[in-house]
């Protein structure tokens, strides 16, 4: 009998022991998403997209269907206007530094624009640091967008995470070879971004870019993604979500919005757990009077301890 007892007590512990290790050995699944909101404004019927109560009620609607945890933002106009989407109550809003910059006639309607920043979102519950703004990105000049900059801190893995907006209007597969000045601009851009994924990468810490790169990185032969693939010549291995999959707009499938993850990042995706959101649909197939914004959010799973 005592032994009996005692060989099931020493059963009892060794299955106890390994439910709590299996329960440690877990990661937390956090969705990472970027959407740009298409001047996303604080007050109703402002900005190039004059929205309304049920606008925003739609908007808020479907942010929570996404079930994100951390969210790259672009073309919002402050943290009012983010917050009417993404609550307070539950999330942390993380605006960029930059100035205002002066408001421009819209296209398509007498409208004066609105502020157009970046943001990153934080769900509620996730310890992060806040790292500043990525003020280079925008070249000293008007208009350009910073980059934001935070440090996501597990119980092992540390991730920095920039979400970007960069110059509009280059889309050709080799900028240098064009005379716009969009793309002269990018060209510009290009090296501040790579020398900071280079100095992640040499100091071999775990990151993420997600935003709106405005360039068509998953063309073939691009430049721009030969150039951020390579340091000193040889090559490095940069993941991007959105490499085999297209962009939702109707008009434009290939993408701009890009979710890249550097090679320790990496190892932390999730299987096959990339997706372009498509808005609700009105037929079918979604058309472009369904969309909330002329961008579509994407997304990534990493798996963080």
């Amino acid at each position: 009998m005592k032994r009996s007892f005692i060989l099931s007590l020493c059963v009892f512990f060794y299955l106890f022991n390994f439910s709590i290790g299996d329960v440690q050995a877990q990661s937390k699944e956090l969705r990472f998403v970027t959407w740009n909101m298409e001047h996303l404004a604080e007050h109703n019927g402002t900005g190039c997209i004059p929205r309304y109560d049920s606008d925003y009620t739609k908007l808020k609607d479907f942010t929570e269907s996404l079930q994100a945890d951390i969210v790259s933002l672009q073309e919002v106009e402050n943290v009012a206007a983010v917050s009417r989407v993404f609550p307070e109550s539950d999330w942390t809003i993380i605006l960029s530094e930059r100035p205002s910059s002066s408001a421009y006639t819209c296209r398509g309607n007498s409208q004066k624009s609105t502020q157009q920043r970046v943001a990153i979102a934080i769900r509620k519950g996730i310890v992060f640091q806040d790292l500043g703004s990525y003020k280079e990105l925008a070249l000293d000049r008007n208009g350009l967008r910073y980059g934001v900059v935070i440090r996501l801190i597990g119980s092992k893995d540390t991730i920095d995470v920039m979400g970007i907006h960069l110059k509009s209007g280059c889309f050709v597969n080799d900028y240098s070879l064009s005379d716009r000045i969009a793309c002269e601009v990018l060209e510009k851009q290009v090296p501040i971004l790579d020398a900071w994924i280079e100095n992640h990468i040499q100091e071999k810490r775990k990151f993420i870019i997600l935003g709106d790169f405005n360039h068509r990185l998953t063309v073939k032969n691009n430049k721009f993604w030969s150039v951020l693939n390579e340091i000193d010549g040889e090559r490095i291995i940069l993941n991007n979500s959105m490499q085999d999959l297209k962009g939702c707009h109707p008009k434009y499938p290939a993408p701009i919005d890009h979710i890249l993850m550097g090679p320790q990042a990496s190892k932390l995706q999730k299987f096959k757990s990339e997706l372009v959101h498509y808005f609700p649909k009105s037929g079918e197939q979604m058309v472009q009077k369904d969309m909330l914004s002329d961008h579509c959010p994407i997304s990534v799973i990493l798996e963080i301890d």
